[in-house]
């Protein structure tokens, strides 16, 4: 409807109206409206060209050019200057209006020919305003080189009228788009929307971020917008930080000090205070967590973290999300199936921005192992039958289970009633448990085997000590000491690597222990 109303005005004005002597003929001979749709408040400009026609009797003096509006005067330009027959002059007059719609200006021309009469025409101009373009604001987070860097374009319209079809994309040269376009079909008036774009800066420092946006207003009219901001985009740094230590368990309720677990599984976040009045066990080294920190300008994503030995890779862990600058996050690494103390490497790639990259460390494990020994030993003999007393004393690490304690059957050794064995239980790290056996001894004999089995993390261990026996007429034993703990022979370890079951074999003690079988 504006650009019928627009046309019917034109052709209605075709020809100007000239006032004063017939022989002067002063044109406009062209009128420029731009924008060719301003809004509401902006400035418009009406460039107007005023000609003296070749055909004219006599040159023209142009005084003033005036534009007015509805509501009066809006600009005048002051002597404009002499034309003479085929001459023409351009004159610029600008205006600003507060309210949407079409209206008709009137360009007026006034001036006096070469015998001092007045000469006058006029023109009409027509103008459509329409309500203010969408308002657009700029966001975006620490862009940097190589990176891809999301700018978030919110859209408002302040009009009384909707807009349709806004497509928004950059405007210039701040870096490679990868999402560049996109498309919001209605914005209501008072309706604010944002919509994301994303980029790769290719070059570090002040750069110049530009958006456009192309919409049609209700009047059908087809508009533009733009908007742009100065941002500082840093320089592209690949720096990981690498951290491994063991989860530690929180006493008062069991569970891990490692925020929340699926966190840590996941790699949701880093490690969080369990707070100050909850106590802390040791620490469990079979778990560990790998802390992944980014010290570096880019975004890291697609963080995979996988921990290897000498023999053995473990199952990798995934990071989920990413991990911004100045940010970490955390994987969880169980290390139950490494058996022996030994140099953990660990693995992280990565994408840092664009790029793939890795970073790697390692970490000295020591896993918990229990090794039980016989301590604190007494040997008594009543009527032929031996009693032998003494202390289970785990000392090692880890917990041991099932631990069994048994006198071992030989020519000259045999278990007898009432205690062949004894089941000891659990002994937990660094501590001990009592035991006592039965057996009967022959004379000639100068040991006593005595046979411990017991599981440490579902692995079964097997030990045999041969006890010094030698029982004086008062029945005990003829040296009268406590024996310490009494080095080892391994019988037995199944399903532990070779490497394994090297231990605790003591010289010091090597006379008492018999040969293996």
């Amino acid at each position: 409807m504006i650009r019928f109303l627009l046309i019917l005005v034109l052709l209605l004005s075709t020809t100007a109206v000239v006032a004063g002597v017939p022989d002067v003929r002063l044109t406009v001979a062209d009128v420029v409206v731009e924008p060719t749709t301003p809004l509401v408040g902006e400035t418009v400009t009406v460039t107007a060209t005023v000609q003296n026609s070749g055909g004219s009797a006599s040159a023209v003096d142009v005084s003033r050019v005036i534009l007015r509006g509805p509501d009066g005067r809006l600009d005048t330009a002051e002597d404009v200057g002499s034309l003479s027959q085929g001459d023409s002059v351009t004159v610029p007059l600008t205006a600003r209006f507060d309210d949407p719609g079409v209206r008709t200006l009137e360009l007026r021309v006034v001036g006096t020919d070469e015998n001092r009469n007045s000469v006058r025409i006029s023109r009409p101009v027509p103008v459509a305003v329409e309500r203010a373009a969408p308002q657009l604001t700029l966001d975006v987070s620490d862009p940097a080189v190589d990176a891809e860097s999301r700018v978030q374009v919110t859209l408002a319209n302040p009009a009384a009228a909707p807009v349709r079809n806004l497509v928004v994309d950059f405007d210039g040269s701040f870096g490679e788009a990868v999402n560049g376009r996109q498309v919001v079909p209605f914005l209501d008036a008072g309706e604010t929307t944002t919509v994301n774009l994303t980029a790769v800066p290719t070059a570090a420092g002040e750069r110049e971020l530009a958006v456009r946006v192309d919409y049609t207003t209700a009047s059908g009219t087809e508009a533009t917008t733009t908007l742009s901001n100065v941002v500082s985009v840093a320089p592209y740094v690949d720096d990981v930080g690498l951290e491994v230590r063991p989860v530690r368990p929180t006493e008062s309720d069991g569970t891990t000090d490692v925020g929340d677990l699926q966190g840590l599984l996941t790699g949701g976040g880093a490690v969080t205070d369990a707070g100050s009045d909850a106590e802390t066990a040791d620490p469990d080294p079979t778990l560990v967590e790998v802390v992944v920190t980014n010290f570096g300008t880019v975004p890291l994503d697609d963080v995979v973290v996988t921990p290897e030995t000498a023999n053995q890779t473990l199952p990798r862990q995934a990071v989920a999300g990413l991990i911004l600058p100045g940010e970490s996050a955390t994987a969880l690494v169980d290390l139950r199936e490494v058996r022996q103390t030994e140099s953990l490497r660990v693995v992280v790639d990565y994408e840092a921005g664009v790029r793939e990259s890795r970073a790697e460390t390692t970490y000295a494990y020591r896993p918990l192992v229990g090794d039980v020994r016989i301590t604190d030993v007494r040997l008594t003999n009543e009527d032929g039958t031996v009693t032998l007393s003494g202390n289970a004393a785990n000392v090692g690490r880890g917990e041991a289970t099932g631990l069994v304690v048994a006198v071992v059957q030989t020519d000259l050794v045999e278990p007898t009633y009432p205690q062949r064995d004894y089941f000891v239980g659990t002994v937990g790290g660094s501590d001990f448990a009592p035991f006592d056996l039965t057996a009967e001894v022959n004379e000639s004999a100068t040991t006593v085997p005595v046979q411990v089995t017991y599981q440490v993390d579902g692995v079964r261990y097997n030990h045999v000590y041969d006890l010094p026996y030698e029982v004086g007429d008062d029945g005990r034993n003829r040296s009268g000491l406590r024996l310490p703990a009494l080095g080892t022979a391994l019988v037995l370890l199944v399903g532990v690597p070779a490497l394994l079951v090297l231990a605790h074999r003591s010289e010091r003690f090597a006379p008492f222990e018999r040969l293996r079988r």
